[in-house]
């Protein structure tokens, strides 16, 4: 990956708040885009009236929890009572109860993504969620070898009490998920042999980068983390399994625990630029931000003992994020691209799993499954042939329902109790459509475009959509729906 080169502005301003008189309506939009999905003109409008610091605050402040689903529950109790109910049975009988317990596992798992879309579809919640599949694509764990959405649910919930809090607590919490016990196989970490996965992802992955580290510090720290297990979903920590010797890593020497090489890794430099690094590859650019700049950044977060708070409030409000080198020019990823689509429309997201998270899987991207432990790539690597055809028929879906010819009984009974509970508006309706024709044509493809594009929109478009507009004043809806659909599949929609 390309380091970048920053233009206008040194490091030793990089991190300096935005001045107030370059808060305005395109700064306001910009981070709106980024530190959310979307930036509708009520929601620039409210910024404006809260300012940076306030907007920054209520980005993050109003979001709601995230209830487990009903199987949840059901499930966990299977996996807790499982070698009871096995006991005695016959191989076959055994299989079959296995069977049927990672079939509801994976319908959890599919239930626990569709409650994961549609609360973070909600404005209020779009921040935090953001911010939360930022520690997930660091953290990373899969379900696709995890399996047990209970471990899962709880890997959620660490996140989601520790990424405000101190990033040494993050870490610690996140290294006694059940889930990430499992899927670094600290389970198999035995005094005597142990096994060094673990560590490594903890140093090159998590907290330092690699090059900053040697083997022996791997092999030794893996030794610090040995008694971590899990038993039924629940961390535990088996004493007579720690490998309780001396171990030196980085040079320091004592009778270290887990908890102990988190705060070690923490002492290294390397750790003040790393976490950074990241967040600006999530957030700002694809591109690498030169050492230079992130080290003030690093040098302060270090200064306030780590705080994530502090991290947050000062990078979303710093003049390097605001930076005209940085707008309009990152490349939504699937979830992005889809959360962002349904809160333009101001639509719900259908209950709907077998079209929704099968397009974000032909998209690159399904929930709490990355390709691997690095996580997902980004940038580039999500635009090509295939995905951006994805992207135009989730964009026509939402103009065009499904018929309930298409859905399963599932699939209806899902509607339906949507449609109860008074979360029907799936698609964009015709009075969604007539509100838009009280605009003139020239009128009305500029408010779309300034709705939707965080870009201006190519005038030459922009001219052949009015021209369109025009020669179909008699079919004034369709034409304007036809309008609507192509700019969201336009390749000024896929940048945030």
């Amino acid at each position: 990956m390309n380091t970048l080169k920053i233009k206008n502005i040194q490091p030793e301003n990089a991190w300096k708040p935005l001045p107030k008189s370059e808060w305005d309506e395109a700064a306001a939009k910009h981070l709106l885009m980024r530190i959310a999905f979307s930036a509708s003109e009520n929601a620039i409008q409210a910024c404006m009236r809260s300012g940076l610091k306030n907007s920054i605050r209520n980005a993050f402040g109003g979001a709601n929890v995230m209830e487990p689903p009903e199987k949840l529950v059901e499930v966990i109790e299977g996996y807790r009572t499982q070698r009871d109910r096995q006991q005695g049975l016959p191989d076959p009988e055994r299989r079959k109860l296995r069977q049927e317990l990672a079939r509801k596992s994976r319908e959890t798992i599919v239930d626990m993504t569709m409650n994961w879309l549609q609360n973070a579809a909600a404005p209020q919640n779009s921040a935090f969620e953001k911010w939360g599949l930022f520690w997930e694509n660091m953290f990373v764990v899969t379900s696709q070898k995890v399996k047990n959405p209970a471990m899962l649910y709880q890997y959620q919930m660490a996140i989601r009490k520790n990424s405000f809090k101190d990033f040494g607590t993050l870490c610690k919490a996140i290294s006694k998920s059940p889930a990430m016990v499992q899927f670094l196989d600290l389970q198999q970490n035995k005094k005597g042999k142990p096994n060094e996965n673990f560590a490594r992802e903890l140093f090159e992955l998590f907290m330092l980068g690699e090059g900053n580290y040697s083997e022996e510090d791997i092999k030794e720290a893996a030794r610090a983390f040995t008694g971590y297990r899990q038993t039924d979903g629940q961390f535990r920590f088996i004493k007579a399994q720690h490998d309780a010797s001396k171990k030196t890593v980085f040079g320091q020497t004592g009778n270290w625990q887990g908890d102990d090489i988190i705060e070690l890794a923490l002492q290294q430099p390397a750790a003040r630029l790393f976490t950074p690094r990241e967040l600006c590859k999530h957030y700002l650019s694809d591109e690498v931000i030169p050492d230079a700049y992130l080290k003030g950044l690093g040098d302060d977060w270090a200064a306030n003992d780590f705080d994530l708070t502090w991290l947050a409030s000062t990078f979303f409000s710093s003049r390097l994020f605001f930076s005209a080198q940085f707008r309009g020019n990152k490349i939504k990823s699937p979830f992005e691209f889809l959360l962002g689509l349904v809160q333009d429309l101001n639509v719900n997201i259908p209950p709907l799993p077998r079209t929704y998270i099968n397009a974000l899987r032909s998209m690159g991207q399904s929930w709490l499954n990355p390709p691997n432990v690095r996580g997902w790539v980004g940038g580039r690597h999500w635009i090509n042939s295939a995905t951006l055809i994805q992207r135009r028929q989730i964009v026509e879906g939402f103009f065009n329902p499904p018929t309930e010819r298409r859905m399963n009984g599932d699939e209806k009974r899902a509607m339906e109790k949507a449609k109860e509970s008074g979360k029907a508006r799936f698609f964009v309706t015709k009075g969604q459509g007539e509100a838009w024709l009280r605009l003139e044509p020239k009128n009305r493809v500029a408010a779309l475009a300034n709705e939707w594009l965080v870009n201006p929109l190519n005038p030459q478009v922009e001219n052949d959509l009015i021209q369109f507009l025009n020669q179909n004043i008699n079919r004034g809806l369709p034409a304007t729906r036809t309008v609507a659909i192509t700019l969201l599949q336009s390749p000024a929609y896929q940048l945030a």
